[in-house]
Formats: C-alpha cells, structure tokens, sequence
C-alpha cells in the first residue's frame, strides 16, 4: 500500500511541475532532436551549405559550421535556421544550445521570432560580450535593427563545448519576451514591445559558427502556411 501511495503521490507532483511549466492549455506543438537526417527539411536556411547535422559522443544535433559575414545587411543575423510553414504568436521554446568560441573567445548564438518575412521579426543574441551592438533584443523593420533592451546588460559565461539550455517565452497579449538561460527563474531579458504579434519562428546566430539540439516548442495553437 505504501508502494501505491508513493507512486500516486510522485504521479501527482509530477502532473504538477508540468502545470507550473507551461501556462493552462499549452500543448507540444513541435520537438525535433535531429537524430534522422531528413530533420532538416523542416527548416529553410539563409547559406544552407554552412549548415548539418553533426554527431558527437552518440549524439546527432544541427550544426552551422562557419562564420557568415553578410555584405547586403551586415546589421542582421546570417546564419538563419528558421522552421517552415508554423506561425505562432503564445509560444514556449526551450532548445540546448553551444555556441563555438572564436580565436578571441567570443560565443553567441541566436533565437528568431514573430517572423513576418527576412526584413521583419524580433531576434535574441546571448552573447558573453555586452555593448550597445551585442547581447540583447531586438526588433527589425525595414531590414533595420533596434536594440530594446539595455545596452549594457550582463553577459553570458560560456562553458566552452558545453551544452547550454535556453527557454524563450512569448506572450502576445501582454506583448512580453522574456529569455532564460539555465537558471529557469531568473531572466537573461525580459522585455515589452508592441511593434510585432504572430510569425514563425527559429535558431541561428549573428555570424558565428554555433550548434542546437532538442528543440521543443508548446502552445495553444500553431498555423500551419502551406
């Protein structure tokens, strides 16, 4: 009977993290952990010849394999992975992520959001260097970027070849972004901004050679654009 008890009580505080996780009605609407190769297809790609599916100690995950310096929007990310044909607008996406250090020891990577097309969207770079041009928020019109966060907030640590683990939160009503790094209860940034509602959405990172696993988005509801 104990046995029973204690097997009903785990259930119970299980069922229980899950409703503290996400908010009431959110359901697994994607998850891709890159372990079969037709995986990439789910996504279109800005240079798609610096991006795949790599493998390291049994593990498959997606990889951009170099720096892309852009000469036609040098302000923007270039490397771009974005998931095809999925609008969103309340959506949680946690992914692991690592970012590949240069020789000079800088590492970012970035998420994309409320994707209207390649000249409007909102994107994220955790970056472990922090000026008024790195590390930070932002929104895009017009192909031009604004930064809506500080331009001096704390930068990321890296632990160099280690898998880190990001969640990006997006409520449309409230019209809030807000971004965890490993630590789930305390923000990297959490930010208002009224200017962008639904898109799609992806990973990617300004310029840097970078590497993202076990990608899972939930919500309400996803449109599907065919």
């Amino acid at each position: 009977m104990k046995i029973i008890c204690s097997a009903f009580l785990s259930l119970l505080l299980f069922d229980f993290a899950i409703a503290q996780k996400f908010p009431e009605g959110y359901m697994l609407q994607y998850k891709q952990d890159f372990n079969n190769g037709k995986s990439l297809s789910d996504f279109d790609f800005d240079h798609r010849a610096n991006w795949g599916i790599f493998s390291g100690n049994g593990n498959y995950f997606l990889q951009c394999t170099s720096a892309s310096d852009s000469l036609t929007k040098p302000d923007l990310p270039s490397n771009t992975a974005i998931l095809s044909n999925k609008v969103f607008g309340d959506f949680i996406l946690e992914a692991d992520v690592m970012p590949v250090m240069d020789s000079g020891g800088f590492g970012e990577i970035c998420l994309f959001l409320g994707i209207k097309d390649d000249s409007k969207y909102y994107f994220v770079q955790l970056a472990n260097h922090s000026d008024s041009n790195r590390h930070g928020v932002y929104v895009v019109k017009n192909s031009l970027p604004k930064k809506i966060t500080e331009d001096f907030a704390e930068a990321i640590t890296w632990k160099e070849k280690k898998w880190h683990h990001v969640r990006l939160e997006r409520d449309i009503v409230k019209r809030t972004i807000t971004v965890f790094l490993d630590d789930m209860k305390n923000p990297v940034f959490h930010v208002k901004d009224y200017e962008l509602v639904m898109g799609m959405v992806g990973v990617g990172s300004f310029g840097s050679p970078c590497r993202f696993d076990n990608i899972s988005i939930w919500s309400q509801t996803v449109i599907t654009e065919e």
